[in-house]
């Protein structure tokens, strides 16, 4: 329990600078991601390269309307 509570202090300010109730849910997603992957740290870099690659772009009006 206590390195559960460790890592989710020192992993919020490195996830979100400023935490707004609007964008909760982007937070709780990236902490996860973090959260999951944490042990697998030579394969991180191969898995955000593919990942980039594979993701389209996406316009900023796209984004907003995901929040509502």
């Amino acid at each position: 329990m206590n390195t559960i509570l460790g890592n989710i202090k020192s992993a919020l300010p490195g996830t979100c600078h400023a935490i707004r109730p609007k964008y909760a849910q982007r937070y709780l997603a990236e902490f996860e991601y973090r959260f999951n992957r944490r042990f697998d740290l030579p394969d991180f870099i191969h898995r955000l390269v593919h990942v980039a690659l594979r993701t389209p772009p996406m316009p900023k009006r796209m984004l907003k309307l995901r929040l509502a």
